[in-house]
């Protein structure tokens, strides 16, 4: 299912300089992510999904560290909604008693391709990484090549093998209601990408944002 995409002007902030409010953000993404690992280090027989999780969310704690600031960023509501939404639910999954039968079996490889998936998406990325949505220069190698936001589609792989290893309705609902916020921030970060001719390029060749041939 395709998602609209519908224009409109954003504030922006253009300061490329690292200013003291940039890192002391970069420390609070951070914390953000690492605290995304205590809800499932107290457990440790719950499985090989949960290892995963948590490892994935130190990687991504350690990356923000070090990030570039924007050449330009969105501080609207409607950006800073959506991307708190999108960060704070998934640090509510809670890990449950592993799941048993072919969901057992087959929810680790998900969950590892998902990470995978997002860390190489991250590698590309480099210190342009970001939370915000902003302009922190056009990607366009590895994962890129095939959708828009590789690190997206690597985290809807991570949570669906996730669900897969402890289900819960819990669980389920947290991932379900943090989607729709993942998505409103991908097309507030779209709209403010599509000012750059680069980007507008970069569209035409890759259509599609999350999962090839769907959307």
């Amino acid at each position: 299912m395709a998602v609209p995409l519908v224009a409109q002007s954003q504030p922006l902030d253009r300061s490329p300089r690292v200013s003291t409010r940039h890192l002391v953000g970069n420390i609070l993404v951070a914390l953000t992510f690492f605290a995304a690992v205590l809800p499932n280090a107290y457990s440790f027989e719950y499985g090989p999904g949960k290892f995963v999780w948590v490892a994935g969310a130190v990687v991504m704690g350690v990356i923000s560290l070090v990030r570039f600031p924007p050449r330009a960023v969105n501080m609207t509501g409607k950006a800073f909604l959506s991307t708190a939404a999108a960060l704070v639910f998934p640090v509510l999954v809670r890990p449950t008693p592993v799941s048993a039968g072919i969901a057992a079996s087959i929810a680790p490889v998900i969950v590892v391709c998902g990470l995978m998936l997002s860390l190489v998406a991250r590698l590309y990325m480099g210190r342009s990484f970001g939370i915000p949505p902003g302009n922190r220069g056009i990607v366009t190698g590895g994962p890129f090549r095939v959708v828009r936001h590789p690190i997206y589609s690597g985290w809807l792989l991570l949570a669906t093998g996730y669900l897969l290893s402890h289900w819960s309705w819990i669980n389920f609902l947290i991932v379900s209601t943090a989607l729709p916020f993942m998505l409103w921030r991908i097309l507030l970060e779209e709209q403010l990408l599509l000012d750059d001719p680069e980007y507008r390029e970069y569209v035409q060749g890759v259509h599609f944002r999350l999962i090839p041939g769907v959307i």
